[in-house]
């Protein structure tokens, strides 16, 4: 009786973004051994064939199995015959990822189609990654739901919820990237792993904290027509933002307004700066990570009315998308020069590996876009000499 059966993977969120990891076969007949040797897995997605033009198109990749064995349905190895099986597979920065970015949207999708084809049994190769046919145990501690401002326009948000022990907590707010606008929060969460929030690290120093995730339609940078915003001009989303936040703080009581935290990374980072600089009483404490909020679009008296707010900034030298020489570096200048006593920097020469994990061809350690420094903040990598970040955030209005 030939083995047929229908796929289920696995996704985690890396310091490169979303990977497939595993696949759970559900068989037709229970399965007592697996010969790695007959096993071959082929994945084919659509995904963009030509960088130069954004050209889309359907790509094959042959994966590396890392192990097979029987399992039970959520992919953990069991040593007894089963109905599931699951395959492992190597994931590196440019392998394994189900999200596809459309040049013509600047969005992150699922990718449609998403395929696994196993070879040696009839097994169904379609997989519905956006759907149901996933499972992603980083986001197990998360929540997904949507608010609609009163100008019309309709967040979709992740929320992280701390144990109701009867204290006050304070809230994280994470503003999310160029890529990873729409209406799937799960999409944040993978994408720059935001998830990290939610873990023990982190919530430790924050003694635990309430995490705030807005998914904005578009981008924060929003100028109104779609278009980069270039000016003085306000984002579309800076007044409904935070009317958002600021209603989800009073229907959440054990939220400390006193201890608002709020940042995020590039496009994120824009609208951070933006937050403060619009609502400079109502934050605690701001994290910008490779911010483009252009200095020269600050006042004197901007600068001035947040020069109490302790702000800890982060970006690399070798990023070349956003240039932080007309960014963050003036502004910082300008904080230190106005009097502020609270700010922190924390410059990268570059964006590397720091796990040990990949390589390049010639063994040298994997060295990523320099524009992702926000991989440093979320592995609690950020310092100023001797201070670390996330101690530094959580003492930050006590």
């Amino acid at each position: 009786m030939e083995y047929r059966g229908t796929q289920k993977v696995v996704v985690t969120g890396e310091d490169f973004g979303p990977a497939v990891k595993k696949t759970i076969i559900k068989l037709n007949q229970v399965i007592d051994c697996i010969d790695m040797n007959n096993l071959k897995v082929i994945e084919e997605k659509n995904g963009v064939i030509d960088k130069t033009t954004g050209e889309e198109g359907i790509i094959r990749t042959e994966r590396e199995i890392i192990d097979a064995y029987t399992s039970d349905e959520y992919g953990n190895k069991v040593n007894t015959s089963s109905y599931y099986m699951t395959i492992e597979m190597a994931i590196s920065p440019g392998v394994g990822s189900p999200f596809i970015f459309h040049e013509t949207t600047q969005l992150n999708n699922w990718c449609n189609p998403y395929r696994l084809h196993i070879s040696g049994m009839d097994v169904n190769p379609d997989i519905d990654a956006e759907g149901d046919a996933k499972l992603c145990p980083q986001l197990d501690k998360w929540s997904m739901n949507s608010y609609k401002a009163v100008d019309g326009i309709k967040y979709a948000y992740a929320e992280y919820k701390p144990t109701n022990d009867c204290k006050k907590h304070p809230l994280v707010i994470w503003l999310h990237g160029l890529g990873e606008g729409g209406t799937d929060p799960s999409i944040d969460l993978l994408a720059n792993k935001v998830t990290a929030l939610a873990d023990v690290p982190f919530q430790k120093c924050m003694n635990q904290a309430y995490v705030l995730v807005p998914q904005c339609p578009t981008m924060w940078m929003d100028n109104g027509i779609g278009e980069y915003k270039s000016d003085t001009k306000n984002s579309i989303y800076t007044k409904s933002l935070f009317e958002f936040i600021d209603c989800y703080v009073k229907n959440n009581p054990d939220i400390d307004a006193n201890r608002i935290y709020i940042g995020g990374c590039s496009n994120g980072g824009y609208m951070t700066m933006e937050m403060i600089l619009h609502y400079p009483h109502y934050f605690a404490a701001a994290f910008p990570i490779c911010e483009a909020y252009h200095d020269a679009y600050m006042t004197n008296d901007q600068i001035d009315s947040i020069k109490h707010m302790p702000i800890w900034f982060t970006y690399a030298k070798t990023d070349h998308v956003i240039d932080y020489t007309l960014c963050t570096e003036p502004t910082v200048k300008r904080l230190l020069a106005a009097g502020a006593t609270n700010i922190h920097v924390s410059v990268f020469d570059d964006v590397h590996d720091t796990t040990g994990l990949y390589k390049n061809e010639d063994g040298s350690t994997y060295e990523y876009n320099g524009h992702c420094s926000w991989i440093y903040w979320d592995n609690d990598e950020c310092c100023d000499g001797d201070l670390n970040a996330w101690e530094w955030l959580g003492q930050q209005g006590n």
